[in-house]
């Protein structure tokens, strides 16, 4: 793996905020391309909207809630590319949306590495995948693995383990 970081060691590096999804691209040659930034805690005050279209006392009375608040914003320093070379279906499902099943067996906290999901149940039914009876895989062993971002949540199933390296948006090309 590109400077040896696996999914699990990012996963532990992103902190207890969920990464912003920047972006997600599958190209010609059917890989996988997934940007996201880990999470910060802005200054107090910060990024607070002008509420312009509210009546002025509304305006005036969420300012002063917001003065004395955080927001999670995009860590600049942070961007990291998580390539699927070898995936078999991805899904994109807004996080407003999503609901989350008990019996389904999940380890890590924003990029998670499922043993157990309907994903996988249903994946032999929904692609040309198959687990064979003598416990053989085509076209090949996968896994499932869980993008859990600021407002998405992405699924991926992939017969090889991702590729994920240190990315700069602001480099010059």
């Amino acid at each position: 793996m590109k400077n040896g970081l696996t999914f699990q060691t990012l996963d532990s590096k992103l902190g207890s905020h969920s990464p912003f999804l920047i972006s997600l691209s599958d190209g010609l040659q059917e890989e996988l391309h997934i940007v996201i930034a880990a999470a910060e805690v802005g200054t107090k005050g910060g990024n607070i909207h002008d509420f312009g279209e509210m009546d002025e006392t509304t305006g005036q009375t969420l300012r002063g809630i917001l003065e004395n608040t955080r927001p999670i914003e995009i860590n600049k320093r942070c961007f990291y590319e998580i390539c699927f070379c070898e995936y078999i279906i991805y899904q994109i499902r807004n996080e407003s949306f999503c609901s989350y099943d008990p019996e389904e067996i999940r380890h890590g906290e924003h990029l998670i590495l499922f043993g157990k999901s309907k994903l996988l149940s249903h994946l032999s039914s929904v692609t040309d995948a198959q687990q064979f009876d003598d416990g053989t895989y085509y076209p090949g062993a996968w896994k499932h693995y869980g993008i859990y971002t600021q407002n998405h949540i992405i699924d991926i199933i992939a017969h090889g383990d991702p590729v994920i390296s240190f990315a700069n948006p602001f480099s010059e090309a």
